[in-house]
């Protein structure tokens, strides 16, 4: 009977030893003097015992713990730990009223906000000093970290952004201008960056959602209504592609790259003469457009082509209709020669002087044609 009284007792003792109390201000204690094993230990126990998991100072002090933990030992997932914490002590105490304590020294109130605020100012400051040594890998660490504690700042997220852009981490940079936006950011250069990563990778109907949002926040920027026009040609959607631009034209009247877009959607879908007007209305607008120039003169020269292919389908005995052809072909070059001379004097290349030197010769100017070889020997050795 002895020995029974005897084990009853050490069970009680046990049960009553594994019910103890944590204390909390001894883990706090335990953090300020860099014992942060046991300060984790304590704390991990608290956030369990049926006394203190549902007092917000339990979640308050862990957060404190686990985010030491985070800057001073570089713990994996701390961070992530003690904003999950400060998360539930706001949900246990909204007003803060058991957080909210007074520093002694500053006299500024101590609580969830302000202790955020500080580790947030901590991986700012952090990431910026990164930046300016061209760490630019750990300046986009920091940057996310402090987003990720302060996510209504979002110059964190774009400058994490930025950060990957400078280190060449595409896919990195790509997901964090992606949260820019998802945070609520509408700055053009956001959608923008977004626009050029979906159209570099080809996933262009993807670029084509991105421009369209843009669009509705900037429904008067002519660049914008480019992109989206770019891409539904690219896609073949020319009805819709011909409409942006005839809107964006009505927009901006005076625009010759708008009316040069629309002349090669025309002749894409074998409109020639529909073409030839809006690349003349861009050229009236801006006499050096240089592509709508180019465009005209090829067109122009192509059709003195198809004269010369008729030519040369003739037999010997049709000299007559040969002659004609020829008149014909040179009318044809006539009128494309002062284009290609325009051309020539807005950008010199091997196309301009191999098509001058042609035009020069079958119109008899063999001086001009000359010097047109002669240049074009010169670039190229």
């Amino acid at each position: 009977m002895r020995t029974f009284l005897t084990l009853m007792l050490a069970a009680i003792c046990v049960v009553g030893y594994a019910q103890k109390k944590p204390k909390i201000n001894k883990a706090i204690s335990a953090m300020e003097s860099g014992e942060l094993a046991e300060a984790k230990s304590i704390i991990d126990e608290a956030i369990v015992h049926e006394k203190t998991k549902d007092d917000p100072k339990t979640w308050f002090y862990r957060g404190q713990i686990y985010a030491t933990l985070d800057t001073a030992n570089s713990e994996p997932g701390a961070m992530e730990e003690a904003i999950k914490a400060f998360d539930k002590a706001l949900e246990l105490d909204p007003d803060q009223k058991a957080i909210n304590t007074v520093d002694f020294n500053s006299g500024q109130v101590v609580n969830v906000d302000s202790k955020k605020l500080g580790w947030y100012a901590f991986y700012y400051n952090q990431a910026i000093a990164e930046y300016n040594e061209e760490n630019f890998a750990n300046a986009a660490t920091n940057f996310e970290t402090a987003f990720y504690i302060n996510p209504s700042d979002t110059n964190a997220i774009l400058n994490a952004a930025y950060a990957a852009v400078a280190d060449g981490d595409d896919e990195r940079a790509k997901d964090n201008f992606m949260k820019t936006y998802e945070a609520g950011v509408r700055d053009k250069t956001v959608f923008l960056q977004l626009y050029n990563y979906a159209v570099r990778e080809e996933r262009f109907e993807d670029g084509l959602d991105i421009i369209k949002k843009a669009k509705a926040e900037y429904p008067e920027d002519i660049e914008i209504a480019k992109y989206e026009i770019n891409l539904l040609i690219e896609l073949k959607r020319t009805e819709e592609a011909q409409e942006g631009l005839e809107q964006a034209i009505e927009a901006d009247p005076e625009n010759a790259d708008l009316y040069f877009s629309l002349g090669v959607l025309k002749e894409e879908t074998g409109d020639l003469e529909g073409a030839l007007e809006k690349y003349r209305k861009a050229v009236e607008i801006d006499p050096n457009h240089y592509n709508s120039n180019f465009n005209i003169g090829v067109a122009l020269f192509n059709g003195a082509n198809e004269l010369i292919k008729e030519r040369n389908a003739l037999s010997y005995k049709e000299e007559k209709k040969s002659k004609e052809l020829t008149k014909k072909i040179n009318a044809q070059l006539e009128k494309a020669l002062p284009i290609w001379e325009r051309l020539y004097s807005l950008k010199v290349n091997e196309t301009v002087l191999e098509t001058l030197a042609y035009i020069y010769n079958s119109l008899g100017m063999n001086d001009k044609s000359e010097k047109m070889n002669d240049e074009l020997d010169a670039l190229n050795n």
